[in-house]
């Protein structure tokens, strides 16, 4: 990025985010797109009432099992919902925004919502791919510095070699740690959340109501397997839309300080857009642009990233994009170069060259 040697960089920072939101202001991408969030919460809830219903009419046979993937993408709509929600994308007032997530989430998803805003999903957004600030590159079964690495010993060790090819897999469990971190929070006597009696009542509901329904309808082994596979699905979709958003970019040192806009830049990737990843994904493949611009409504990101894109290019910041598949493809390889001990495989010298003074 060129500058002159009189300008200071915090300065310049500020005056590049600056410009660029007077872009996405001017063409009127930070304006509420309510009727889409009514149709798609509509949609969605139309698709699983009919799937229950479903489960009712097939419920002496085993086929029922094939109902369970469908209602675990289901939940992972509600959870991009939720995340909507909490970024207060879909309505202009903050208290319908609140009640509405927190219905979505904790009854329809089984997440506190209270956790996920206060204790882990702004902290991501405040510092992405930041040693010791993000929490989503303090995940206790991966490994993302070296540092991380040294600390390792035994098993977990021989595991973290290669992690990568386990990543996957692992994302399978992302609905029950998702579960556990809430209700953990939740029932923390240290914990400060807000509603925190009304947030564990709802999780409890969602938990609790559909195991009874499947448990008093079907066989106990289907019944088992069903919510295994809803669950199973639902983290594979809900892990799988966040995963290739930020892993394998450039992580930030510790101590470290980067303007906002470069940070959010460099530290994030986005899909290429197409109808599956805009749908399946919940708008988080517009990951530059979501962070850059956190309230946006999610029909409006596709032309925000025309903007963004363009305005990267003209300052000289890279601008990260790439296929889905391709985008597990870096996941992976960096997981398993930080687990064979590779020192900062993806650190990129911007960093040290865009930081605040």
């Amino acid at each position: 990025m060129s500058t002159t040697t009189a300008e200071k960089p915090q300065a310049r920072a500020l005056s590049t985010y600056a410009s660029l939101s007077k872009l996405i202001k001017e063409a009127d991408l930070l304006d509420k797109k309510v009727g889409f969030y009514i149709t798609r919460f509509i949609q969605v809830s139309v698709l699983a009432i009919v799937a229950w219903v479903g489960v009712f009419f097939l419920r002496e046979s085993a086929l029922v099992l094939l109902i369970a993937p469908f209602l675990g993408i289901l939940g992972a709509q509600y959870g991009f919902l939720a995340h909507e929600l909490g970024h207060k994308q879909v309505f202009n007032s903050n208290k319908l925004n609140k009640w509405f997530a927190l219905f979505t989430a904790n009854l329809l998803v089984g997440l506190s919502i209270g956790w996920w805003d206060k204790k882990k999903h702004s902290l991501h957004h405040a510092n992405p791919n930041t040693e010791d600030k993000d929490p989503d590159i303090k995940i206790p079964v991966l490994v993302f510095t070296k540092e991380d690495y040294d600390s390792r010993t035994g098993l977990e060790k021989m595991l973290t070699k290669r992690q990568g090819y386990l990543f996957p897999f692992l994302l399978l469990f992302t609905g029950f740690d998702l579960l556990k971190s809430s209700v953990q929070s939740l029932v923390s006597p240290s914990s400060k959340l807000e509603n925190r009696a009304l947030e564990l009542s709802l999780i409890a509901i969602r938990t609790i109501a559909p195991a009874v329904f499947l448990f008093a309808l079907c066989n106990p082994w289907v019944a088992g397997g069903f919510i295994l596979i809803q669950m199973g699905v639902f983290g594979l979709f809900m892990g799988g839309a966040f995963a290739p958003n930020h892993k394998g970019m450039p992580i930030i040192p510790r101590g470290e300080k980067v303007d906002y806009f470069s940070r959010q830049v460099l530290t994030s990737r986005d899909i290429k857009s197409n109808w599956l990843t805009d749908n399946l994904m919940g708008g988080l493949n517009y990951q530059i642009e979501h962070h850059l611009f956190p309230s946006m409504a999610r029909p409006n990101l596709r032309k925000a990233q025309k903007i963004v894109k363009q305005f990267c290019i003209d300052h000289d910041v890279p601008y990260a994009e790439t296929g889905l598949f391709q985008s597990y493809g870096i996941v992976m390889r960096y997981l398993n170069k930080v687990g064979l001990k590779h020192s900062d495989p993806f650190q990129c010298p911007l960093v040290a060259q865009l930081r605040q003074v």
